[in-house]
């Protein structure tokens, strides 16, 4: 029986594994695993290769900004990290999430975002037809 301090994967003579080390396709497929949330306020701050992971506009594709309670509202301008976080999209955003939060000047930011890109993807397309990205919202329409 193994004893409780050590790994299930790490024998006794084995040296534990640097997850720096890991290859940035594989470190990407880890962080995808996590919300945008987690990523600009912890995932990116564990190591310089996980920085650059963090960094790729082809991460920030998809971004799902729900769920971000836990206590923690008052400590973050969830508006500002979802502004960081489009922007970090570079003209790739695909899909956004924002849950419950946003004001009318993030809707727009949002939209305007999504315009270029969909303006942009339609100019560069030759045959096929582009579908614009998708946004979701939990806003109520009486609320805009």
């Amino acid at each position: 029986m193994a004893s409780s301090s050590s790994s299930p994967t790490q024998t006794k003579d084995e040296e534990p594994r640097n997850w720096a080390e890991l290859p940035p396709e594989l470190t990407a497929s880890i962080l995808l695993r996590l919300g945008a949330f987690e990523i600009l306020e912890s995932a990116q701050k564990v190591c310089m290769p996980w920085r650059r992971v963090s960094k790729d506009p082809s991460m920030w594709r998809k971004i799902d900004m729900r769920n971000l309670g836990n206590g923690r509202s008052f400590y973050y301008d969830f508006e500002s990290m979802c502004r960081h976080a489009i922007d970090r999209s570079e003209g790739g955003l695909v899909e956004i999430n924002i849950g419950d939060f946003g004001s009318d000047s993030l809707l727009t930011y949002i939209a305007d975002r999504l315009k270029s890109t969909t303006t942009a993807a339609r100019s560069e397309a030759t045959a096929a037809a582009v579908d614009p990205p998708s946004f979701h919202s939990r806003r109520s329409a009486s609320s805009a």
